[in-house]
Parts: structure tokens; C-alpha cells; sequence
């Protein structure tokens, strides 16, 4: 008898299990734009910025003091930090 209950309970709660795995369940996914969005303002906001800031100062300083850095490196430095914080203003200076 106790085997018997001990078994029932186990396909019961087999069966809850499968249930539970079967029902479709609402997803809490973002649309993609809130996603690119707050990627963006994680790019330009204040510690990315902080980081560039200290990017070009310290190529800027391996560049032109030291001579131990090439300059096209530190122009593709340069324009790469102005395409990802000016990006926002150009677009909507393309746009409109």
C-alpha cells in the first residue's frame, strides 16, 4: 500500500513536470530598437566616454612624445571615437 502511494505521487508529479514544460509561456523579450538603444547610450555614455578620453590621451602621448606609436594608428584611433560619439548628431544631421 505504501508503494502504491509512493508511486502515485511520483507520476503526479511527473505529470505536473511535463505539464509545466508543455505550457507556452509569454515571453519578456524587448523589441530589437530598445536593445540598439540602450547599447547606444551605453557607448556614449559617461564611464565610455571617460574610457576614449583616456585612449587618446594616452595614444596622443605614445604618438607625439614618445614616437614609439605610428600616427595612423592614432588617426584611426581618433576618427573611430568620433564615429562612435558623434554617430547620434551625424544621423540626425543626415536625417533631418
Amino acid at each position: 500500500m505504501r508503494r502504491l502511494k509512493s508511486w502515485q505521487q511520483c507520476t503526479g508529479t511527473l505529470y505536473w513536470m511535463a505539464v509545466c514544460l508543455m505550457v507556452p509561456s509569454i515571453s519578456q523579450a524587448q523589441s530589437i530598437e530598445s536593445i540598439i538603444n540602450r547599447t547606444i547610450t551605453y557607448l556614449q555614455g559617461g564611464l565610455a566616454r571617460t574610457v576614449g578620453i583616456f585612449c587618446i590621451i594616452i595614444a596622443g602621448y605614445l604618438c607625439l612624445a614618445l614616437q614609439k606609436f605610428p600616427k595612423e594608428y592614432f588617426v584611426m584611433i581618433l576618427v573611430g571615437m568620433g564615429i562612435i560619439f558623434g554617430g547620434s548628431s551625424l544621423y540626425s544631421t543626415i536625417i533631418g
